[in-house]
């Protein structure tokens, strides 16, 4: 009777031991990463006769997030038979698995050195890792508002949607969000090719981020008090979380936009901060900044959060 709640039970010393295995080590092999296998049962998928796009699309959204809450659960309930300190590294692995802030901070760092570097050629293939965007012609400075759009909108979908799930639905709700996010990342472009297959996905990917969404400018802003201005970040992400295709997406970006005084641009889609300066790859770094201490504001507000719930359980 008391399986299911322990299954769905968030840990605040997982977290924490997820939280600096990321730090340390970041990510890890592609033959043991959790979301490579989601990778690759969504090739799979991807790839079956069926001529009906949109049933595949759902079909591979149903297959998906049932093999990762089945992931989850049976993970959890296999940590509960070894000990403790294997239980909670296993569990903290998996977790790990979901979230990213160590690469997605170097991918963002190594894009700025090369254009600082004068090698934007080599800044334009790299960007491709981070957009899916053409970055085949952008100069220094739309290279620049590109990565920071990038490192602030995945601050939602890379590391708080997660970690969110996780404080809700443990490790379980945590692997389905990221199966969900996967598939949206593979398959949920607005193209000839994807958009049957990849509406399902997109839609379902939109509804799980857009509370975490709604939620991301509280963290940036007070990371503004340490790398940016709080009451700008505010009052852009306010004026401007609208402006872009994506329900949620301009949430995040504009607050980030408002905390670093820099105007982000996707050419012929829309423009947020209008008024401030074009951003420029030394922003490149103060964004990495504002993002890395968001992270450590969530992270220690999410353990606060467990530390209360696990005082009122044993007081209650």
């Amino acid at each position: 009777m008391n399986m299911i709640p322990l299954i769905f039970s968030p840990s605040i010393e997982v977290l924490l031991l997820a939280f600096f295995m990321d730090i340390l080590f970041g990510e890890p092999p592609g033959a043991v990463h959790p979301v490579v296998w989601m990778g690759r049962g969504i090739t799979y998928i991807k790839g079956l006769p069926m001529k009906n796009r949109t049933v595949l699309g759902i079909l591979m959204v149903a297959v998906m997030t049932g093999i990762s809450l089945l992931a989850g659960v049976l993970v959890v309930m296999a940590a509960s038979l070894i000990p403790d300190t294997a239980a909670m590294l296993v569990l903290a692995y998996f977790l790990k698995s979901t979230f990213s802030v160590r690469m997605l901070l170097t991918t963002s760092r190594g894009i700025m050195d090369r254009i600082r570097s004068g090698k934007i050629d080599e800044a334009q293939e790299k960007l491709r890792a981070l957009v899916s965007r053409d970055t085949t012609h952008l100069d220094e400075h739309q290279v620049s508002s590109a990565v920071v759009e990038s490192i602030s909108e995945n601050f939602v979908d890379g590391i708080l949607s997660p970690l969110l799930f996780y404080l809700i639905l443990g490790l379980p709700g945590a692997l389905v969000y990221k199966a969900v996010n996967t598939l949206d990342s593979m398959v949920g472009y607005r193209n000839r090719e994807f958009i049957e297959l990849g509406r399902p996905s997109a839609r379902l990917d939109d509804i799980l981020n857009w509370i975490p969404a709604r939620l991301s400018w509280l963290f940036i802003a007070a990371a503004a008090l340490f790398a940016g201005s709080p009451a700008n970040a505010v009052k852009i992400c306010v004026r401007d979380h609208n402006l872009t295709p994506s329900p949620n997406s301009g949430w995040p970006m504009a607050a980030a936009a408002g905390a670093l005084g820099v105007r982000l641009e996707k050419p012929g889609h829309y423009v947020i901060g209008e008024g401030l300066r074009q951003p420029e790859a030394a922003d490149i770094e103060r964004a990495a900044m504002l993002v890395g201490m968001a992270s450590l504001v969530l992270f220690a507000g999410a353990s606060g959060v467990l530390y209360l719930l696990h005082v009122n359980i044993l007081t209650g």
